[in-house]
Parts: structure tokens; C-alpha cells; sequence
């Protein structure tokens, strides 16, 4: 069990980040009082050396200025012992035995040595022979059996005078030093521990909230969508917070476009059901019978339902490319105005046969950047709707008209109008009413190849008077993204036949 809960430990990112920034405060935090420590270090031996010259000049002075007799040696050594316990007490009168002090006085005419100090001369006499001390220059001097090295002055007394020299071990200042460090070292193993575990536990938290979007972001394999990422009130508004909303809003999204892609393919399978059935049954039928002429019918009937089936495939094809934004297109320079007069005149019987009237009215010279096939499209299946919907005997009008840099569209009629189911959806792709005998991608492809173009598209029932007005715009200088070589006049015939 403690192994299966270390193992999963330590796979998470949390430790190794919380470590790596432990590291990183450990060191500046230890960086920063080995600075401090340098510096209380310097003051504190500062100050034992600002005391040791001071001294050694008095006892310069005194060894100067007193007569050289038999008593001078016992003057000075009395004057150097009363300097000698001068941090031999606190400033309370209490006694430190830590503190030693020593006071050597040397000569060169083969005198002994004047000595204050411990009863063990012979390891400082050593030292002191062993290295030349410059005048009033506090060194630092390992004395054999001390374990803290003195810091030792050195002062001159003249010619055939000797030297006298004075040494400290503070231990005084060495003990507060240690205790300095060894604090420091107690509160940075705790102040670090203590880091370390706030880090570990914050990281641990906020990784849980991005191992919510992983958990999340796993479901969709599952084709899962219901899941969202748990947003709670106490949380921060920071990054992670705006990712969760980012991509609970893309698993909308998603799963927006997935239902609708379920709902496009449910339909398109249903809309191609009954052409499929219809071919079965006239090829069935043309086989069935004996009669060329009878035979000759179905295949005819077989084939319009094959058109249909095409028709739909091809239009579903594009709509959903276009409102995908990989619809691509062959755009030039397109006289709008004789675009819509022929696709007018080509629809003119048909309008005649049903009784209805057809006014087109376009303005000279309006031109767009536009791709011919898919225009001649559009135009056509805003007169395969006119012809279908707006009843028999109605007026219908279609107008071409520029203006500031925008071609206008507009094709209206005096007939039932849309039903009110359908007013809010009338560009959705599939959708028609009950009395519909469309597949319900005229209006969706309109929109989408308008749109494909910088465009929009608007429809509704007019306001004042019964009839539909469908209105389509699209810019007159629009730039050729995405175009190819436009496509010969003979193809151009061909898609608008």
C-alpha cells in the first residue's frame, strides 16, 4: 500500500516542481546569510583588532616611557596584565575565562622575554619566530594546542628595543558566531522543510484542477461529451481557471457539432433513402416488363432520381465546405447584372408554365469578385425556391443594385411567406415544413456560398404584405483568396444549364 502511494507520488509533477524550487530558495536563502555572516564575521574581528592595536600602543608608550631598571620589567609586566583582563570581565563585572590575551615583549640584545599570558609559552614563542608580522597589521596566528587561531599585532619599540606583541583569542565572539550559525542552520532546515511542504501541497492543488481538463479531455475518446471541467466559486481567477472555461466552451462546441453532424447525416441518409428507393423500383420495374417503351419510362425516372441523389450529395458537400471555410474558389471579375438577367431568362418558361411573373430589374455595371459556378448556383436556387414556394399565379421580383462598395441581391414575392416554425431557421441545413418537397439546402447553400464570398444572406416574411424577401449581399472588391484559373465559358454554360 505505502509503496503503491510513493509510486504515485512521485509520478506527479508536483514533487519535482516543489523540489526544484526548494533547491533554488535553499541556495539563495544560504547565498544571503553566508553574505551576513561575512559581514558580522568582519565587524566582530574589527573590533578585536581595533582593541589590539589601541592596547599595543598604550603598552608601547608605557614600555617607552618607562626607565630601563631593574624595575621595568616588572612595571610593564603589571601595566600589559591589567590590559590583559580588560576582556577578561563583562560589562557587568562577571568573569569570562574564555577570552585569552597574551603580551610578549622581545629584545635584541639577548635578554628573556617579557611574558603575559598562559603558563605555556613555548608554542607562541614558536609562532611568533616562525612569521614576520608586518607593524600594526592584526593576523591571524594557529597556536599549537589551540584549536581557534589569535589574531596577533605586532609593535616596534625602536633600535636595540624589541618588539612587543599582543594577542587575542575571543572566544567570546567565536561562541557567538557558532551559535549565529548553528541557529541559522536549525531555522533553514525548518524554514526549507516547511517551503517545501506549502509548495508540494499548493502544486498538488492546482495540478488537481489540470488533471480535471486531462480527465476531461480523455472522455472524448470515449465519445463522451457531457463531462466539463468542475469550475468552483473559491477558485482563483488565473490561467488555469480561463483554460478550464476555454475548454469547457470548446467541448460545446464539439459536442455542438457533433450532434449536428449526427443530425446532417440522419438526415442526408434519410433524404437519400426515398431517391435510392425510387431508382429500385424503376430499374425493378423497367425489368419487369416487356414493353421498350414502358422500359424506356423507368430508366428516365431511375435516372431523375439518380440527379436528385447527386443533387443533394453535391449540394450537402458544399455547404458543409463552405461553412467550414474550405469551400475554394475560382473568383474573377463577374458582371452581376448579366449573371442575374441569364439565369432569369433561362428560368423564364418554367416561371410562365406555373403562371407566375418574373420582373428582374438589375443596374448597369455591377461587378464582384465572385466565382461564376457557384454564383449561377445561387441564383438558381433562389428561383428553384420562387418556383416551388411562392405559389402559382404570384409575383416575383428580382433586383441587382450597387452601393458603396456592396452588391445587393434581392429577390421578393407577394406569396404565402414562410411558416413561422421556420423563421428562425430558415439557412440551417435539412430543415423544411411539412408541406415541403425540397431536401431543405436551397436557403443553406445561398447562405454558405454568400458567405464563402465576405458575405450574408437574410430572409423573412415582408413586414406590411404578405410574400418573402430574401436579400443577399456580398462585396464588390472582394480580394481573390484562395482563387484558381477561372473556368471556361463552356463550363460556365454547363453549370448554369
Amino acid at each position: 500500500m505505502l509503496s503503491r502511494i510513493s509510486g504515485s507520488f512521485y509520478r506527479t509533477a508536483a514533487w519535482r516542481l516543489a523540489l526544484r524550487s526548494t533547491i533554488v530558495f535553499a541556495a539563495s536563502s544560504a547565498a544571503v546569510f553566508l553574505l551576513m555572516y561575512g559581514v558580522v564575521a568582519s565587524a566582530v574581528r574589527e573590533r578585536g583588532d581595533s582593541w589590539l592595536i589601541g592596547e599595543s600602543e598604550t603598552l608601547k608608550q608605557v614600555a617607552l616611557a618607562t626607565p630601563r631598571d631593574a624595575l621595568y620589567s616588572r612595571i610593564v609586566e603589571e601595566v600589559a596584565e591589567l590590559g590583559t583582563q580588560e576582556l577578561a570581565y563583562d560589562g557587568k563585572g562577571n568573569h569570562v575565562a574564555a577570552n585569552t590575551v597574551f603580551f610578549l615583549q622581545t629584545n635584541d640584545l639577548g635578554k628573556p622575554p617579557l611574558w603575559v599570558g598562559p603558563a605555556d609559552q613555548a608554542p607562541f614563542l614558536d609562532a611568533i619566530h616562525k612569521r614576520t608580522i608586518r607593524e600594526r597589521n592584526a593576523v591571524s596566528m594557529p597556536m599549537r594546542g589551540w584549536p581557534v587561531p589569535f589574531r596577533v599585532v605586532a609593535t616596534d619599540l625602536g633600535p636595540d628595543a624589541g618588539r612587543i606583541y599582543l594577542g587575542l583569542l575571543d572566544s567570546t565572539a567565536s561562541t557567538l558566531l557558532f551559535h549565529l550559525v548553528l541557529w541559522f542552520l536549525l531555522g533553514w532546515i525548518c524554514m526549507v522543510g516547511f517551503g517545501f511542504l506549502t509548495a508540494i501541497l499548493s502544486l498538488r492543488r492546482t495540478l488537481k484542477r489540470v488533471d480535471a481538463i486531462t480527465t476531461a479531455a480523455a472522455g472524448i475518446d470515449t465519445g463522451d461529451f457531457s463531462s466539463r471541467v468542475p469550475a468552483s466559486a473559491g477558485q482563483p481567477n488565473d490561467e488555469i481557471a480561463r483554460l478550464a472555461r476555454t475548454f469547457n466552451t470548446m467541448l460545446d462546441r464539439i459536442s455542438a457539432s457533433v450532434n449536428q453532424l449526427r443530425s446532417l447525416t440522419d438526415s442526408v441518409a434519410h433524404d437519400m433513402k426515398s431517391p435510392i428507393t425510387g431508382v429500385r423500383g424503376d430499374l425493378e420495374a423497367s425489368l419487369s416488363t416487356d414493353d421498350a417503351e414502358l422500359s424506356r419510362e423507368y430508366v428516365a425516372k431511375a435516372l431523375d432520381h439518380l440527379d436528385r441523389l447527386s443533387e443533394i450529395v453535391t449540394t450537402s458537400l458544399d455547404v458543409a465546405e463552405a461553412e467550414a471555410g474550405a469551400l475554394r474558389l475560382r473568383r474573377e471579375k463577374t458582371d452581376i447584372s448579366e449573371l442575374v438577367q441569364r439565369v432569369a431568362g433561362l428560368y423564364a418558361p418554367a416561371f410562365a408554365d406555373r403562371h407566375q411573373t418574373l420582373v428582374p430589374t438589375a443596374q448597369d455595371g455591377v461587378t464582384a469578385m465572385v466565382d461564376q459556378r457557384f454564383f449561377s448556383r445561387l441564383l438558381s436556387n433562389l428561383m428553384e425556391n420562387e418556383l416551388r414556394y411562392a405559389g402559382e399565379g404570384a409575383h416575383i421580383g428580382l433586383s441587382v443594385v450597387s452601393d458603396e462598395g456592396t452588391v445587393t441581391i434581392a429577390v421578393e414575392d407577394d406569396g404565402p411567406g414562410f411558416p413561422p416554425e421556420l423563421i428562425n431557421r430558415i439557412f440551417q441545413r435539412f430543415v423544411k415544413s411539412q408541406a415541403s418537397q425540397g431536401h431543405g439546402l436551397g436557403l443553406a447553400f445561398v447562405n454558405a456560398v454568400a458567405g464563402a464570398h465576405g458575405g450574408s444572406a437574410q430572409a423573412g416574411n415582408r413586414p406590411s404584405q404578405p410574400g418573402i424577401r430574401i436579400v443577399v449581399q456580398i462585396p464588390a472588391g472582394s480580394s481573390p483568396e484562395n482563387s484558381q484559373p477561372p473556368l471556361p465559358s463552356h463550363a460556365l454554360q454547363e453549370t448554369a444549364s
